[in-house]
């Protein structure tokens, strides 16, 4: 991961940047936290967090995240 949490807030772009960390499960547990406390103030980044999850679901549905050869 390129980017670290170095504050107790975080902005609606880190949510972007560390959103696949978080989806992964990769995300250390501090940094974690301070992602879902974001969300709990942040219905436009709850809707971003939902809507990334649905088009992975979607693309593991449709074969689209196999690696091409």
């Amino acid at each position: 991961m390129a980017e670290t949490l170095d504050g107790t807030e975080l902005t609606c772009r880190q949510i972007i940047d560390f959103v696949q960390a978080y989806v992964d499960g990769e995300l250390p547990p501090r940094e974690q936290t301070i992602f879902e406390l974001h969300l709990t103030i942040c219905p436009d980044c709850v809707n971003y967090l939902q809507s990334y999850q649905a088009t992975q679901a979607l693309s593991k549905l449709t074969g689209e995240d196999e690696p091409t050869e």
